[in-house]
């Protein structure tokens, strides 16, 4: 299995010791000390920032999110339970508990799929308001231009449906009503007004119910699918 480690270099001597002091099991008291004498360290140092734009791609591509919130949780089990069910590789495992440990990050998010078995997860890492990418792995990673890519053709995609659903219904509820009043001047003892509603009812019905059945939503994800095996 693929895995991608977005956690940077480090950019100065103070941030290349603790670095280098993390990659090993032995020195965490230390690693500890380091941090209470620097101060608190930003995830950026680490981790690359994920854009207001980049989050939009990843919400469409992985809309499913499992959010665990460092302060609600008496340890990392949880997180580390998710990350085995849905077979994180031991290098993620690691980068997890090293961010845990450094407290990194107020929470973690897991993104996945929505309607198809979890593949290709994302570890997200959350500090203010601010979110950094931690992780990616699964069987048939994208480089994140390609997905942004999927992403933009994806919502045309469903731009499209959701106008065509809309001329469709329209036009169903129009025909319906021209249908029903066409018949009650031409039945006779009709009641005009009272057939053209029943029939203006009924081709709005029968025009939005497979819109209802098979969403624009579902056209995206129909689409995005292809590309998710």
């Amino acid at each position: 299995m693929e895995s991608v480690l977005y956690r940077k270099s480090a950019e100065n001597a103070e941030t290349e010791a603790l670095h280098a002091s993390s990659v090993s099991d032995e020195p965490t008291a230390g690693l500890y000390a380091a941090v209470h004498k620097t101060g608190p360290l930003s995830p950026a140092l680490f981790y690359p920032v994920v854009t207001v734009q980049e989050m939009v791609t990843w919400t469409h591509w992985l809309p499913t999110a499992m959010v665990f919130d460092r302060a609600q949780l008496q340890s990392s089990l949880e997180v580390l339970s998710t990350l085995k069910r849905l077979q994180a590789p031991p290098e993620v495992v690691h980068e997890f508990q090293w961010a845990w440990k450094l407290d990194l990050f107020e929470e973690y998010e897991v993104r996945t799929p929505v309607r198809r078995d979890p593949r290709d997860p994302l570890l997200l890492g959350r500090m203010g308001e601010q979110w950094y990418r931690m992780a990616l792995w699964g069987e048939s990673l994208l480089p994140l231009e390609r997905i942004t890519a999927l992403v933009e053709q994806s919502l045309a995609i469903r731009t499209r449906a959701a106008r065509g659903h809309l001329w469709c219904t329209a036009g169903g509820t129009l025909l319906g009503c021209a249908v029903g009043v066409w018949l009650g001047h031409v039945t006779p003892e009709s009641q005009p007004v009272a057939t053209s509603l029943l029939f203006t009812g009924l081709g709005f019905f029968l025009t939005w119910f497979p819109t209802f059945m098979y969403t624009p939503e579902n056209r995206q994800h129909d689409f995005l699918d292809r590309y998710r095996c």
